[in-house]
């Protein structure tokens, strides 16, 4: 028994089994998805993992403790700068008193007395972290002739009426903790790096760092919700013009993004939905089928979604686009299979034998046709994007099990008593083309040359150019307010262009002092020779135990009494109030106690308090693995192609120093021959594999060469349409084109393997042109209402490709028929076409 019988029989003999199967298999997928079903929100997994550049940006946004960090901004009008002076003192403490914050970063630390004090705490470690010469000079300054020298001449200085002098005593009253702190202050100067206020001081920026305990979807929803509400009230006491208030920060982004998740998948898939249901309804005006047609998507959805779950264990957001592109690809068999089955019971066949003859004419078509796009599909594995390889495993997995539920489920909801439709205009209309094409395909064949060729030589020449976009513009999501925020914020702010990260782990904090001061050592030289513009590391706050054991070992030979003794006797002799220089004395006690070699050495880290506004600071090159920093690099252009890039990672590395250089815009300037190679050679590739099996298909050269040059006029006009629209192409929406060669090649194959074995052209051909048309439609309609989502990767690939499976589908109706009627003809079915 042929399969196609077996079909028919089982789906009209056995209703209520395979109900049942139905029931059981949706029942099953769904209880999968409930219980295991995980999304992830994490934006860089559509880029391509294997690269050194995207492992450093996922990292730092990982391990980092910004990751937490949330900025806000308040905004007012010119008028009223002075009264946000005032205003953002009573902000910061609001914004200090919330239950979800823990640190807040409202001006510079210096310019407070904790902020001061928290400095003096961890003089001492960062004292003993001074390389040795540069040690043995600080210490010189406890000799008594020096003490007698420094404190003298501060008396003069302050009786000269200096205010300076005061400040040095009450910061440093020994001298030490200016030198301890120098290397600290050289490499870190927060108010240059991260303005807190606009120029024209209508801006005034705080950080704050949150308390939630991780970066999940869920977990930053939570806290947005907390932020939303403290907005809502934080304006309560101002009494100026329109005030602003922006927040943005990695968790203000992950809630957005994972709540615009639900809106991509809603609004793709009732776009989807609605457009091809639509289009469906007019061919064959019928609501029963169509509601099969929903069911069998919506069960081939729930299989494909069920096993990429079990397959991955998570997946991305991207992968939400899935439902509306299948939605697109999986009907065209559906709308195949109903136009053969109409056909045949129009020709008086019963139902079951409708059923098979549907099945036994186009399943060989649709295999091949679900082979093409599945491999097309597949093909995005090679991308190396995480995201994109779970999307192209979803679709391929899904538009299998739909051609099966397509030619099997479909026919559930077809009704026995069949009642053909009383007028198919469409058919007709097709009908007329057809039989006029096939009776003089010339005039056809040379227009439709002459305006695809056209098209093509506009997409492939120079001029005008396809537009290639490498920026985070091309990336971000649309109608974001975090990132609205952000923009407004780096628009404000003196910050020209964004920095190169470059990452380093040690393994222990040995290996990490001399990477690090090897790397300093050498980005000065950069920086002398103009190669860059400037560095910060956090090369101070590297602890180097060699140096602190040998540094201590010299503690040992300082007479610390006789320093005390001429401190107090200097004091009483310049008129100075011994209480005034109680952390002089401190400080002497606290290097006398590290003398001892039995006691531990100290950790900056221990000493500096939690709440101190340092650690904002001190995150920005710190991981939560304290081996684990990063320094930061700015460039004197901003980093926009890979020549840059690839100069910097030869000028900035240094022989034995493993280091990871990384940062949005350093990322995509690296992966721009990647996304070349995606466009050319992957591209190029799927060609290959359609062109071979067209080969292994048609078995005719003449049909091999049409369906050829159907394929080129199809990509020449998507890429001259995106020229003329002025459509750019991104790091992602380059996989449009093995997609667009996998789905166009379909509407040939159905045609050409139709052409092959008909004896009745107007019967056979133009029975399957109706199908093809509504197919190509819908498929155009699955990926154009991706253009509907706010992830701008879904609404680029969607545009790409709605484009140029529109262009296929043109180029088989024009080009293919006409080329296989004057190639191929079909002499002996003229005296009907002529009769008619």
């Amino acid at each position: 028994m042929r399969i196609s019988d077996f079909i028919a029989r089982t789906i009209t003999q056995r209703r209520g089994l395979v109900w049942c199967g139905v029931i059981a298999l949706a029942v099953a997928c769904i209880a999968i998805l409930i219980t295991s079903l995980q999304l992830d929100s994490e934006i860089f997994n559509i880029l391509p993992g294997r690269f050194s550049s995207v492992q450093g940006l996922k990292i730092y946004d990982r391990d980092f403790e910004q990751t937490r960090e949330l900025t806000f901004a308040l905004l007012c009008d010119p008028q009223d700068v002075d009264k946000l002076e005032d205003f953002s003192q009573a902000f910061a403490e609001k914004l200090r008193k919330q239950p979800w914050c823990t640190r807040v970063l409202a001006g510079s630390p210096m310019a407070t007395p904790d902020g001061i004090r928290d400095l003096q705490s961890i003089a001492v470690p960062l004292l003993l972290n001074l390389e040795p010469s540069v040690f043995d000079e600080t210490m010189s300054i406890l000799r008594p002739e020096k003490i007698r020298d420094r404190l003298g001449r501060l008396r003069q200085q302050i009786e000269a009426g200096s205010p300076r002098p005061e400040f040095e005593l009450s910061f440093d009253p020994l001298g030490l903790i200016a030198p301890a702190l120098k290397p600290f202050a050289e490499n870190n100067a927060i108010e240059q790096e991260q303005p807190l206020t606009s120029p024209d001081r209508t801006m005034r920026v705080f950080l704050a760092v949150t308390n939630q305990p991780s970066i999940s979807a869920f977990e930053c929803q939570r806290l947005m919700r907390r932020v939303n509400e403290f907005r809502a009230a934080a304006s309560e006491g101002w009494d100026g013009g329109r005030l602003q208030l922006l927040v943005t920060g990695r968790s203000a982004f992950v809630s957005e993004i994972s709540l615009s998740m639900r809106y991509d998948v809603v609004a793709t898939l009732l776009g989807s939905v609605l457009l091809v249901g639509t289009i469906f309804f007019i061919g064959f005006r019928r609501w029963l089928p169509l509601l099969g047609m929903a069911v069998c998507l919506l069960l081939s959805c729930l299989v494909a979604l069920t096993l990429a779950q079990l397959l991955f264990g998570r997946l991305s957001m991207i992968s939400v686009a899935f439902c509306a592109i299948l939605v697109g690809l999986g009907v065209d068999f559906a709308i195949l299979t109903m136009g053969r089955y109409h056909q045949a019971r129009a020709d008086g066949e019963p139902h079951q034998q409708a059923i098979a003859t549907s099945v036994a004419n186009l399943g060989r078509a649709i295999f091949f046709g679900a082979l093409t796009t599945a491999v097309g599909f597949l093909a995005l594995v090679l991308s190396g994007s995480m995201s994109f390889s779970q999307l192209g495993v979803l679709i391929a997995i899904g538009i299998f099990v739909a051609g099966l539920f397509m030619c099997s489920i479909l026919f559930l909801f077809i009704r026995e008593r069949h009642r053909s439709v009383r007028h198919d205009w469409l058919f007709e209309i097709v009908k007329k083309y057809v039989r006029w094409t096939v009776r003089r395909p010339l005039g056809m064949l040379v227009f439709s040359t002459a305006f695809l060729l056209l098209l093509t030589v506009v997409g492939f020449s120079p001029i005008p150019p396809l537009q290639f976009e490498a920026s985070t513009r091309s990336l971000q999501p649309k109608n974001i307010r975090a990132s609205n925020a952000l923009q407004e914020i780096m628009r404000r702010m003196p910050v020209r262009w964004e920095p190169v990260l470059a990452i380093v782990h040690a393994t222990n904090p040995q290996k990490l002092h001399d990477d690090w001061q090897r790397l300093a050592a050498h980005w000065m030289d950069l920086q002398g020779a103009g190669k860059i513009k400037s560095f910060s590391t956090p090369t101070a706050l590297c602890p180097s135990p060699n140096w602190m054991q040998r540094n201590r070992e010299q503690l040992g030979a300082i007479n610390f009494r006789a320093t005390r003794e001429t401190l107090v006797q200097t004091l009483d002799a310049e008129g100075f109030s011994p209480e005034a220089f109680a952390p002089a004395f401190t400080l002497l006690d606290d290097l006398q106690r590290l003398a001892d070699p039995n006691e531990p050495l100290p950790s900056w880290r221990a000493q500096l308090p939690k709440s101190s506004s340092w650690w904002f600071l001190v995150d920005r090159y710190f991981a939560q693995d304290p081996l684990l920093t990063t320094g930061f690099v700015t460039t004197n252009q901003p980093v926009s192609t890979h020549a840059q890039s690839k100069e910097l990672r030869r000028n900035l590395s240094v022989p034995g120093v493993p280091i990871i250089l990384s940062g949005w815009s350093y990322v995509l300037a690296d992966l721009l021959p990647w996304s070349h190679r995606q466009l050319l050679i992957i591209s190029a590739l799927m060609a290959i594999f359609d062109l071979s099996l067209l080969a292994i298909l048609y078995r005719d050269l003449r049909l091999w060469l049409i369906q050829v040059v159907t394929l080129a006029f199809g990509i020449g006009a998507m890429i001259a349409s995106m020229k003329l629209l002025r459509i750019n192409l991104n790091l992602l929406n380059v996989l449009s084109f093995r997609l667009v060669l996998a789905i166009g090649v379909d509407y040939g194959i159905y045609t050409v393997l139709v052409w092959q074995k008909t004896h009745d052209v107007e019967h056979d051909v133009a029975g399957v042109m109706k199908p093809v048309l509504l197919a190509g439609l819908t498929a155009v309609s699955g990926f154009g209402s991706l253009a509907l989502a706010r992830n701008p990767s879904l609404t680029g690939l969607g545009t790409a490709c709605a484009l140029g499976i529109f262009w296929s589908l043109v180029a088989t109706i024009f080009f293919t028929l006409p080329a296989m009627a004057a190639a191929e003809p079909k002499p002996w079915n003229a005296n009907k076409i002529d009769k008619d």
